[in-house]
């Protein structure tokens, strides 16, 4: 249910449908609230994923997952004009991504316990291919976006926050290797900030391809163990969806080129690799298991045994693939200063739109596209 809510509401968002999404955000939130407070429900589940598999096991939201959440419930606020509740889902995503460190490390300890006996030879087997390629890395569960976007409302809304809106952007300067952009943008956000007056600006943010998704591979683990020498596993591995796209804002016979800002297809990766130890831990411990009942089953009651047995591993044999698909690719962003006619070209690839924006002193375009040649999916607030 949390997976299905979560797809709803990127795409009631995509609709322009900004209170049905935030609806459908808060029911998936809901439930993954129930699910952190049921700790003491979690040796039962386990011993469930022992029995059967871990898709049989509740899906109660990945780091990337709840950071996401509320950074696009923020978004809807923010195109409904209710930019103090918009603050308040920035402030949740920067506590979602403090706090899936330590839930990361309990899941860890869980697995651990689950693996039993197992860990041992659990340890020696080698799964390298099961790791993700990472090229960027923004650290643990970290998004810049949501980063960029908290910043951007700080300064512009929240007069208590300035001063907090630097410190963000010289640590996303510096997490993002210095880009040219956030430099700009830190020596305009402090010459503002000092009292100098600022043109009407328009940022455009763009939201282009689709996240990540996630793959079955099957492999024979040796456990080095007499009862059960080695075990048949199922685990997840990730698969790249789309090829990076450029994306450009032009005025008149001028076109700017948008930072890549957020590649969420990194955050996705550290996500799964900072996870893949648990996963190792509880897909092998419950497979060992139900090898050893299937082991079982073959000496109590011969070739029916053998066959109930195979059937029975067979069947539990499968990876959790659940993710949240319509996540996109990268988020990218441009800032230009507001044309007299308010009119904008927007460029994603081979598409074009044009915009004309809204009036005020710091506005916002979003931008989603989802694949080479759909329609852009264009929308706008006023942050000032």
């Amino acid at each position: 249910a949390v997976v299905w809510f979560l797809e709803q509401g990127a795409a009631l968002r995509a609709a322009g449908q900004f209170a049905a999404s935030n609806h459908a955000f808060e029911q998936a939130e809901k439930r993954i609230a129930f699910y952190d407070r049921q700790a003491k429900l979690r040796l039962s589940r386990e011993a469930t994923g022992l029995l059967t598999n871990l898709a049989a096991l509740p899906y109660e939201g990945r780091g990337y997952d709840r950071v996401m959440l509320n950074t696009y419930q923020a978004l809807n606020y923010l195109q409904l004009g209710q930019a103090e509740t918009a603050l308040v889902e920035l402030r949740q995503a920067h506590a979602e991504q403090d706090a899936e460190v330590v839930r990361n490390a309990r899941r860890i300890v869980a697995a651990r316990k689950s693996a039993g006996e197992f860990e041992r030879a659990i340890r020696g087997a080698k799964l390298d291919e099961l790791q993700p390629d990472i090229a960027l890395d923004y650290g643990a569960f970290v998004n810049p976006f949501t980063d960029f976007l908290h910043a951007l409302c700080l300064w512009s809304l929240a007069a208590d926050g300035r001063e907090n809106a630097l410190v963000s952007l010289r640590r996303i300067h510096s997490t993002l290797g210095g880009p040219g952009f956030l430099a700009d943008e830190i020596g305009m956000v402090d010459r503002i900030l000092s009292g100098a007056k600022h043109p009407d600006l328009t940022y455009v943010i763009f939201e282009t391809g689709v996240a990540p998704i996630r793959r079955e591979v099957r492999l024979d683990v040796p456990l080095y163990d007499k009862n059960v020498p080695y075990v048949a596993a199922a685990f997840p591995r990730l698969k790249h969806r789309g090829r990076s796209t450029h994306a450009h804002v032009a005025i008149g016979g001028t076109k700017r080129e948008a930072t890549l800002i957020c590649d969420m297809d990194a955050v996705v990766a550290r996500d799964f690799r900072t996870g893949l130890p648990a996963v190792i831990f509880r897909t092998l411990a419950a497979s060992a298991a139900k090898a050893a009942v299937a082991k079982k089953a073959r000496e109590e009651a011969g070739d029916l045994g053998a066959i109930a047995g195979f059937l029975y591993q067979a069947a539990g044999a499968q990876a959790d693939l659940r993710t949240w698909t319509t996540l996109p690719k990268e988020f990218r962003v441009c800032r230009v200063e507001t044309p007299g006619d308010r009119k904008l070209a927007l460029l994603v690839g081979p598409q074009k739109s044009e915009v004309t924006v809204n009036t005020g002193r710091v506005n916002v375009v979003c931008v989603k596209s989802f694949a080479p040649g759909a329609p852009l999916k264009i929308q706008q607030f006023r942050l000032k």
